[in-house]
């Protein structure tokens, strides 16, 4: 399926996973720095015009330049949890995402994601926040491109996949356990719900234990994105994945 990407940082680290064309009508600081980033890692820059751009993007908003990609071929993409299964080292760490409909907070998450070398997101099919291949890029910030996203039917009968393949299933919840105090060395899936209504039941039937983020404000919640970068933070941690410093 052919996408444009519109977003300066998501066409940037679509350039260094070597994807796409690069279509450029009128040169601007971004696009002549798109166009250098091109020529370093191969990838094929076509000088266009304004109206040919225009009529690619049907119209669409852009600042001179879009790169197209085929939206089925991220090269981090995997296609099954069989995928994750060959691949998963003994600190293996996914996230579960539960009903997240924002793409705010869904391109947040996989920014996260990527920092901290997350091995697969996991969405519904249903009751989710993916989107078009240019709004998952812009959203975040082109981490779309570095961190392996799999869309799954079912949900729960994942989550027991999961267990299968030696995971702890820890739902994000603030009634659960203080992350500090949970063990999350070794394979560990976070499972993180909907503001605001959390975990749909069935989800947290499935789920081994709950965990919370230790906070001491007047809020009784953290936006799902910022929780989720502190719970990977802590996993992290814990599995010494971070190098000691001197």
């Amino acid at each position: 399926m052919r996408d444009f990407l519109t977003g300066a940082n998501g066409a940037a680290e679509a350039i260094r996973n070597r994807r796409g064309v690069l279509h450029v009508s009128r040169i601007s600081g971004r696009a002549a720095s798109l166009t250098r980033m091109a020529g370093e890692h191969g990838v094929i820059v076509k000088r266009v015009s304004e109206n040919d751009l225009q009529r690619m993007l049907r119209g669409a908003d852009h600042r001179g330049f879009a790169l197209e990609i085929d939206s089925t071929s991220i090269r981090a993409a995997i296609q099954s949890l069989d995928d994750l299964a060959s691949s998963a080292a003994e600190n293996s760490l996914i996230v579960v995402l539960d009903g997240i409909t924002d793409p705010g907070n869904l391109g947040a998450v996989l920014r996260a994601a990527d920092q901290f070398a997350v091995d697969a997101v996991l969405l519904p099919k249903r009751r989710s926040a993916r989107k078009d291949a240019n709004s998952m890029s812009r959203a975040s910030a082109g981490a779309v491109e570095w961190v392996p996203l799999l869309e799954v039917v079912n949900l729960s009968r994942s989550l027991k996949t999961l267990k299968d393949m030696g995971y702890w299933i820890w739902g994000a919840d603030i009634c659960g356990t203080e992350a500090p105090e949970v063990n999350l060395k070794g394979r560990t899936a976070l499972v993180m719900g909907r503001e605001g209504e959390g975990l749909h039941r069935l989800t947290k039937e499935n789920c081994d234990g709950l965990i919370s983020v230790p906070t001491r404000g007047r809020l009784n919640s953290l936006n799902v994105a910022v929780a989720t970068g502190i719970l990977l933070y802590e996993s992290r941690r814990q599995q010494s994945f971070f190098p000691t410093i001197p």
